[in-house]
């Protein structure tokens, strides 16, 4: 019985190890046709699930709710927002490291392209 007991717990600790908490201001720094942006996004988890708001550095654009999920050490989050008249759709898939930066894609309308992220 010992035995089985050991192998329980050998099996789903490396899963609890993978257990990210995404909650907290983020800034990403974003690479998109050789020009840097940078991002503030406000993330909280709830659970496996994001909400929050995404605000460029840009004057004149207000911050966007954010909705998304989290699997482990990833996360999906996304928004609709309308920059210079035209609709377009922002999504995300990051990651976190050990070291609690994160990197991943960022798409524009589809266009993906990468960023990094830390915690302010």
């Amino acid at each position: 019985m010992k035995s089985i007991s050991f192998v329980a717990i050998a099996v789903l600790a490396p899963g609890a190890a993978f257990a990210a908490d995404f909650s907290g201001t983020w800034r990403l720094d974003n690479v998109f046709r050789g020009t840097t942006s940078v991002i503030n996004c406000t993330i909280v988890q709830s659970g496996d699930m994001l909400s929050g708001s995404c605000k460029p550095q840009v004057e004149g654009i207000a911050p966007t709710d954010l909705a998304g999920v989290v699997d482990g050490a990833t996360a999906k989050w996304g928004y609709d927002v309308v920059f210079n008249g035209t609709p377009a759709r922002v999504d995300y898939e990051g990651e976190i490291a050990s070291d609690g930066t994160m990197k991943g894609t960022l798409f524009r309308s589809g266009s993906p392209s990468p960023f990094t992220a830390t915690k302010l």
